[in-house]
């Protein structure tokens, strides 16, 4: 199975209104002049780094290609073509319009997650991973 993903519009909807929200509240809250200003700076440099990391801004580290091999080991690669894998499938959570896939590398400590949106794939493609992901076998 081969995954290919684009930008998603819920993603960035959902960051703006996050970041928006809480830019809103900080400035509400009368803390004083200078920690308002500190506090919405770091929340704009989190707007703009979860931007470049979903692929509105930059793109180069948006994962594009997400697949399983025959044996079930799962490999993923973003718009520059570096790959990451082999990769376990450890566990996923279907949340409407969004999944979550949890993955242990075979070679190192630290796992990889990944968001995928509805909109960011094909509805067939949608439909491929969701059934995969309810079946328990596919998962090592």
């Amino acid at each position: 199975m081969k995954l290919m993903m684009g930008r998603s519009r819920l993603i960035m909807a959902y960051l703006l209104l996050i970041h928006l929200s809480a830019l809103l509240l900080i400035n509400l809250t009368g803390l004083g002049i200078g920690f308002e200003i500190f506090i919405s700076l770091l929340i704009i440099v989190s707007l703009l780094y979860y931007s470049r990391l979903y692929g509105w801004i930059g793109q180069q580290n948006q994962i594009t290609v997400l697949w399983v091999d025959d044996d079930g080991f799962w490999f993923m690669a973003d718009k520059m073509g570096s790959q990451q894998g082999p990769m376990q499938l450890t566990s996923s959570v279907l949340l409407g319009p969004v999944i979550a896939i949890y993955f242990k590398p075979l070679s190192g400590l630290l796992g990889k997650s990944v968001l995928i949106p509805e909109d960011a794939v094909k509805p067939d493609d949608w439909r491929r991973l969701h059934v995969r992901l309810r079946d328990p076998e596919s998962w090592d």
